[in-house]
């Protein structure tokens, strides 16, 4: 007998109740707090923040374990609420997109694989437009096509034309020390950057951060490999990159919208089905130290030459060899993996290598020294990141603050 899981959706006037209350004990938090409880050291850094929790409970969820395929997903990249409630779901693995309404039930389903005009060749993230319309990115053509809220295809438009980068074209960037997570537009970018300035770099491995930008502006900061197997920890800030609250997420959750009071992604269920899941965030009353990486000052050590082609040089081996060592395991686990002890490989001195994700599809890694003001990276196989070329190494950026202001 087949196991199903069903549409579990939660009220909206539960939602609409624990906003109110999620708005007001954070507002509470963030500028009233009493005398002492929020001292700044010379720095200007905050030695203790609120603690912030997700909902006991997801506010909504969508997806089967198996059965009707309106509730069933390959691989969820992406998910975006419009104005209306309604929720679209980027479904990478079919080349499609859904539509839910605020209660989890399905509207209607759009796209496809194929090169005409609403298809994809490799369907990524979804942002929201002017005047809800939906913007859908293709990571293999670096085209974003432009629907209504409705699903009707309207244009389609090159993505450097939007972010105007022509290296790293779409949402997934590099800047500096940091993996980049949203942002599409040039200005948007321009925004995160100068609050990224303002951020002590990594000073030891793995040597970078993940960030998301949130629909408001803030930042959410993820220390790749800190944590616990079953929880994450991450760091809220606001839009100019100022400490605001720490909390932790469940390493089976991978947010993917990030609103004022609630955060949406995917969910790794058994026999890793893709759910679709939403979580009030709340205030706990509680505070916790600032993460010490906010100000902790930069390593001593060895300096790497600053020539970019040196580096990539060095870099350029080191994948090679890492990569058939990626392969050999491979053959043998029927997966990639992340695990550089289980390589057998041997890291170059001073190399700081980390692994974003490597699954049974593929695998993208990073790689920086200390001294060296920016990020290289590699994707290969599935799962690459939008607009990026399987199997080339691109290096970020350095930070303005680093390098003075970028040339065109």
């Amino acid at each position: 007998m087949s196991t199903t899981r069903h549409l579990r959706p939660t009220s909206e006037s539960r939602l609409r109740g624990l906003r109110p209350l999620a708005v007001a004990l954070l507002a509470l938090a963030l500028s009233s707090c009493a005398p002492g409880e929020h001292q700044v050291p010379r720095n200007g850094t905050p030695t203790q923040v609120p603690v912030l929790a997700l909902s006991q409970k997801p506010t909504l969820e969508i997806g089967v374990m198996e059965g009707d395929a309106h509730y069933t997903f390959q691989n969820v990249v992406s998910v975006l609420p419009l104005s209306s409630g309604d929720l679209v779901v980027s479904d990478g693995g079919a080349q499609e997109l859904t539509l839910y309404a605020p209660d989890g039930t399905f509207v209607r389903r759009w796209g496809g694989k194929g090169d005409g005009p609403g298809e994809f060749r490799a369907l990524s993230h979804v942002y929201a437009g002017t005047r809800d319309s939906i913007m859908a990115e293709d990571g293999r053509t670096a085209r974003v096509s432009v629907f209504d809220s409705a699903g009707r295809f309207a244009r389609q438009v090159a993505a450097k034309d939007i972010s105007g980068d022509t290296l790293l074209s779409m949402d997934v960037w590099l800047y500096g020390r940091f993996w980049v997570d949203g942002a599409p537009e040039a200005d948007a970018r321009a925004r995160v950057e100068k609050a990224l300035d303002h951020l002590p770099p990594p000073s030891s491995g793995p040597g970078y951060r993940v960030v998301r930008v949130g629909s408001d502006g803030r930042l959410w900061v993820r220390e790749p490999n800190v944590g616990t197997d079953s929880m994450r920890a991450w760091t809220v800030l606001s839009a100019a990159g100022e400490p605001e609250a720490v909390l932790d997420m469940p390493a089976r959750f991978d947010p993917q919208y990030f609103g004022p009071h609630r955060v949406l992604g995917r969910w790794r269920g058994d026999n890793d089905v893709n759910f679709v899941r939403a979580y009030g965030v709340e205030d706990t009353g509680r505070k916790a130290p600032a993460p010490s990486w906010l100000s902790a000052p930069p390593a001593a050590g060895a300096t790497p030459p600053t020539d970019e082609k040196d580096v990539r040089k060095e870099i350029r081996g080191a994948v090679r060899n890492m990569a058939v060592a990626q392969e050999i395991h491979y053959a043998n686990s029927f997966t990639y993996t992340t695990d550089l002890d289980s390589l057998k490989w041997e890291r170059p001195k001073d190399m700081m290598v980390d692994f974003v994700h490597a699954d049974q599809r593929g695998w993208a890694a990073v790689f920086t020294r200390p001294g060296f003001d920016r990020l290289c990276a590699l994707a290969y196989g599935a799962g690459v990141p939008p607009g990026w070329t399987p199997g080339m190494i691109l290096c970020g950026p350095p930070p303005t603050s680093a390098s003075g202001p970028r040339g065109g």
